[in-house]
């Protein structure tokens, strides 16, 4: 496994604008069960149940720790890892579910007013996941300061996954989701340090799908996590909306003029685009989205917008390019 920093500073009046802006913050569900518990049977149907509304406000990992057995397959397959979870949160049984670090509860006592209460909480960092490649993949973790970050000792956690597993469980449970495989960072995080207001840091790591995990279902869950107050500021996902930049290019170039803008930007392709332009506030909330084929130069009506970061990008069968526009 690789890992690489880059930090990304963009200037004085950017981190002025930004600083003016927030991200949505999804809820982190770190669910500890074990597939020979049967007091988890009972439960975890209750929790998915649950959860199952609030699609795309969540991230979800599965945890299986030694606890009451440590015979389960998922706890075997990774030991050193789902101990280490095990250990940090103090699990002395299962199911146990926590929100974003805090709240530790059964999950058959999860409900719905608890996801409610959280969702359109906001948070200073955005988390974007980019993956590449099948058996051999590529992940960049892209942490984007929106707001003045958190101080603390913040650590980064980038977990690989197995969205769905079908196996005939002792305790009766036959679908397995989101069944944690591998840390790609340290078993308890690697020291982090976010940007200053208006840039990014991304971390890059590389890892093999394993023989016994199902290609199609691997991928990648990452989330900032203060160790000491076990607070969880954000988490992300390669399926989540595109919210921050990124070095993916489609073929021709495309450049995005004045920046800041105070009414009007201007997207020029270097050649007649043939995709969508897509405009989103600091949420990932689409604003605007227009068809840009056969067009060489776009206007982006600002005007009305209130001062912040917003996101520009077009994407085409090539590729995809994704600016921050600063509004003052």
């Amino acid at each position: 496994m690789q890992r690489i920093f880059t930090l990304i500073l963009l200037s004085s009046l950017a981190i002025t604008l930004a600083a003016q802006q927030q991200a949505k913050r999804y809820i982190l569900l770190e669910h500890f069960t074990n597939t020979r518990c049967p007091i988890c049977a009972n439960a975890n149907p209750g929790f998915y149940n649950t959860i199952a509304g609030y699609e795309g406000d969540y991230h979800h990992i599965a945890y299986h720790p030694s606890v009451p057995y440590s015979s389960c397959i998922f706890y075997q397959a990774n030991t050193e890892e789902n101990g280490a979870r095990q250990d940090y949160y103090s699990i002395f049984g299962t199911p146990r579910v926590f929100f974003n670090g805090s709240n530790g509860i059964s999950a058959g006592q999860a409900t719905a007013s608890m996801m409610e209460d959280r969702i359109g909480q906001t948070s200073p960092l955005a988390i974007q996941v980019r993956e590449s490649g099948q058996s051999n993949r590529n992940v960049e973790v892209e942490v984007f300061s929106m707001d003045t970050p958190p101080g603390g000792g913040l650590r980064l956690f980038v977990a690989v996954v197995e969205k769905e597993i079908q196996y005939n469980a002792p305790n009766g449970e036959t679908l397995h989701h989101d069944v944690f495989r591998d840390m790609l960072t340290d078993k308890d995080g690697d020291p982090f340090t976010p940007a200053a207001a208006g840039g990014s840091v991304t971390a890059s790591f590389d890892f093999t799908v394993q023989g016994e995990w199902q290609e199609s279902q691997v991928y990648v869950i990452a989330f900032v996590q203060n160790y000491a107050t076990k607070e969880v500021y954000n988490s992300g996902t390669r399926f989540d909306p595109v919210i921050n930049s990124t070095s993916e290019e489609p073929a021709g170039s495309a450049r995005l003029y004045p920046n800041p803008a105070q009414e009007e930007a201007v997207v020029e392709f270097s050649e007649p685009a043939r995709g969508m332009l897509i405009v989103r506030d600091a949420l990932g909330q689409t604003l605007l989205t227009r068809n840009a084929v056969g067009e060489s130069r776009m206007q982006v009506d600002v005007q009305g917008l209130p001062a912040g970061v917003y996101w520009v990008s077009f994407e085409d069968d090539n590729g995809r390019w994704v600016r921050p526009l600063f509004k003052r």
